[in-house]
C-alpha cells in the first residue's frame, strides 16, 4: 500500500507544504521571540551623586533580556539595537536600592506591552562618596638594552587623587603603574596603565572609581643610563687579637657593573671600599664581612646589577711563631747612666728575646733591625737592681714577652766600664 501510486503520493505532501506556507505568509501569525544582552542605561545619577553619595550596580543587573510579542514580519526585522532600557534614578528608585526598568523599541509597531522583561530593577548599592591622595609607584619588568639600565622612570604624577564608594577607596594599598622596559637604549616618554592593589597586592575593581585628570593610563619619563665594568678596591683597619697575624684579604666580586650617564661613568675606574668599612681589630679566626657597597658609589652613580650590592670580604689571619734571638750584652745600649757609676752585668754573657710574627715574616727578619737598650735614669746609687729591657721591633713583629735583665750600679774600677 505504501509503494503503491508513490509518486503520486509524494507530490501530495509537497503540494500540502507549499500550500501551508502561502497560508501562513498570508495570515502573518503573530509569534514570540527573545533578545539579550540589552544595557540598561542609568538616568539622572544627580539624583544621588549630588548628596556626596556613590551608587554600585549589584549582580549585573544592568543587562536584561527580554521577550517580544509581535506579527512574524516585524519581529524579522527586529535586534537588540533596536531596543532601549533605562532605569531613571530620580523617578524610578523603590527602596534606596531599586530602580525599575523601562524598555522601548525604535519599531513603532511594538508597543511597551509587547515587551517581557527577564527583570524590573535594576539593583543599586548607595553609600558614602569618598576621596583621597596616593603616590604613584612604578613596578618595572622586562629587560633593558644590552649594556643599558633605567637611571630612573618618574611618573608624570607623583600623587594622583582617586574618587569612589568609601568601602572601596579603604580597600586602596598603593597605586601602580607598569612599565616594561624591554629593549629600551634611549631616554623616553611610556605610557603605562593605572593599577589599584589592595593589602594582598590584588587588583581592585575600578569600574566605580576616578581619577582626578587620568583615565586608565599615566606618562612614565624613562632615563636610560650607561653601564660600565670597573675595579673594586678594599682596605681594612685594625690588628688580629694576640697571637694572630693578618694574612690575607681577597673580597667577591672583584669587578663590579656601574651604572650613569656618559659624562658621570667616563672617569671612574674603580670603586674603593675605605679601610672603616673592615675593620678586623681584635679577630682571631678567619672572619667574612658582607658590605653594602652602594654607600660608597659616587653621586649619580648606581650599581649596574643591583644584585650585586653586598661584597663578601673574606680576611684570612695566620698564627703567629716565635723566634728566639740571642744579643749579647754588650749590644745592649745604656742610657742614662747615673754619674759616678756603671753597670755590671757580672757574667752574663748574652740576653734571649722572643720575637713573634707568622713564618713568613720570620723568615725575613733583619736582626740588625733590632735595637736593645735599657734606661737608667730612675737609679742613682750604687746596688743590684732588674729592670725589663727596651726592645724595639720592626713593626710588623712583636714580642712574646719582656726580657727582664739583672745588674749592678757600681763604682768604675781602674780598669774602666764593666759593662
Amino acid at each position: 500500500m505504501l509503494t503503491n501510486n508513490l509518486g503520486l503520493k509524494l507530490l501530495s505532501i509537497i503540494s500540502a507544504v507549499m500550500l501551508w506556507l502561502i497560508i501562513v505568509s498570508i495570515n502573518d501569525p503573530v509569534m514570540s521571540q527573545d533578545f539579550t544582552g540589552i544595557r540598561v542605561t542609568m538616568l539622572n545619577e544627580d539624583a544621588v551623586t549630588d548628596k556626596d553619595k556613590v551608587y554600585r550596580i549589584e549582580d549585573n543587573s544592568d543587562f536584561i533580556s527580554i521577550k517580544v510579542r509581535a506579527k512574524r514580519s516585524e519581529l524579522q526585522k527586529l535586534s537588540s539595537e533596536d531596543f532601549i532600557a533605562t532605569a531613571d534614578m530620580e523617578k524610578s528608585i523603590k527602596f534606596d536600592n531599586l530602580v525599575g526598568i523601562e524598555v522601548t523599541c525604535s519599531n513603532r509597531n511594538v508597543k511597551t506591552t509587547d515587551i517581557t522583561k527577564s527583570r524590573e530593577n535594576v539593583v543599586i548599592s548607595v553609600e558614602d562618596a569618598s576621596s583621597e591622595q596616593f603616590n604613584v609607584g612604578v613596578n618595572q619588568s622586562g629587560t633593558e638594552g644590552e649594556g643599558y639600565k633605567v637611571g630612573t622612570a618618574v611618573p608624570e604624577q607623583s600623587l594622583i587623587e582617586i574618587s569612589g564608594p568609601a568601602s572601596v577607596i579603604a580597600e586602596i594599598a598603593r597605586v601602580e603603574v607598569d612599565l616594561n622596559v624591554t629593549g629600551f637604549t634611549t631616554d623616553q616618554i611610556k605610557n603605562c596603565v593605572i593599577k589599584i592593589l589592595d593589602g594582598q597586592n590584588n587588583q581592585i575593581d575600578t569600574t566605580y572609581l576616578e581619577y582626578n585628570g587620568k583615565t586608565t593610563g599615566m606618562n612614565v619619563h624613562v632615563t636610560m643610563f650607561k653601564k660600565k665594568k670597573v675595579r673594586l678596591k678594599v682596605d681594612y683597619t685594625g690588628t688580629p687579637g694576640d697571637g694572630y697575624s693578618f694574612k690575607e684579604l681577597t673580597f667577591k666580586p672583584e669587578t663590579l657593573e656601574i651604572a650613569g650617564t656618559e659624562e658621570d661613568i667616563a672617569n671612574i675606574h674603580e670603586i674603593a671600599i675605605p679601610a672603616e668599612a673592615v675593620n678586623i681589630d681584635g679577630i682571631t679566626e678567619d672572619t667574612q664581612i658582607n658590605v653594602d657597597v652602594t654607600k660608597y658609589l659616587p653621586e649619580n652613580i648606581r650599581l649596574g646589577n643591583e644584585k650585586d650590592g653586598s661584597v663578601a670580604v673574606q680576611v684570612t689571619l695566620e698564627k703567629k711563631q716565635g723566634k728566639t734571638i740571642h744579643v749579647p750584652v754588650s749590644d745592649i745600649e745604656l742610657k742614662n747612666v747615673p754619674r759616678g757609676l756603671e753597670a755590671d752585668f757580672d757574667k752574663l754573657k748574652e740576653v734571649e728575646i722572643i720575637v713573634m710574627g707568622t713564618s713568613t715574616e720570620l723568615a725575613e727578619l733583619d736582626e740588625e733591625e733590632i735595637s736593645v737598650s735599657l734606661d737608667l735614669q730612675a737609679y742613682s746609687r750604687a746596688g743590684t737592681y732588674k729592670k725589663a729591657l727596651d726592645v724595639e721591633v720592626p713593626e710588623i713583629y712583636s714580642l712574646m714577652q719582656e726580657t727582664q735583665v739583672e745588674f749592678k750600679l757600681v763604682k768604675p774600677t781602674a780598669g774602666g766600664n764593666k759593662k
